[in-house]
């Protein structure tokens, strides 16, 4: 995704403004640049990435399919730049196991009282 700003500039999505200052800017102009062009800068690559762009400790992560790293934004730190664990790691843990538990005890109650139904 990028993003056309009025003045011409194509930036990477707004999102990475929350990063740091200058996260999104590309210095491509609509004028003098293709899209395309934008599509071999090895920032907006690294976003493409997927789960190969992660860092090793949500390759470890047991709900990295769910969670997928976070928010590319909340995983920049300074002088390691966005292979990082979100900064909400902990909580989208937290959050995705409990819904996992939760949607996993509801299956589990209507798969009894359907047994239960079928026995009358």
């Amino acid at each position: 995704m990028v993003v056309v700003e009025t003045d011409g500039g194509i930036e990477q999505s707004d999102m990475l403004k929350s990063a740091y200052d200058g996260a999104s800017v590309t210095g491509l102009h609509v004028l003098r640049h293709s899209f395309d062009d934008v599509l071999r800068l090895p920032s907006t690559a690294a976003r493409q990435m997927g789960e190969r762009a992660l860092s090793a400790e949500c390759h470890a992560c047991q709900v990295r399919r769910v969670c997928g790293g976070g928010l590319y934004a909340h995983r920049y730190r300074a002088g390691r730049g966005f292979a990082n664990p979100s900064v909400y790691g902990p909580d989208l843990f937290r959050l995705i196991t409990h819904i996992r538990s939760a949607v996993a005890a509801d299956i589990e109650h209507r798969r009894e009282a359907l047994l239960q139904g079928g026995r009358r």
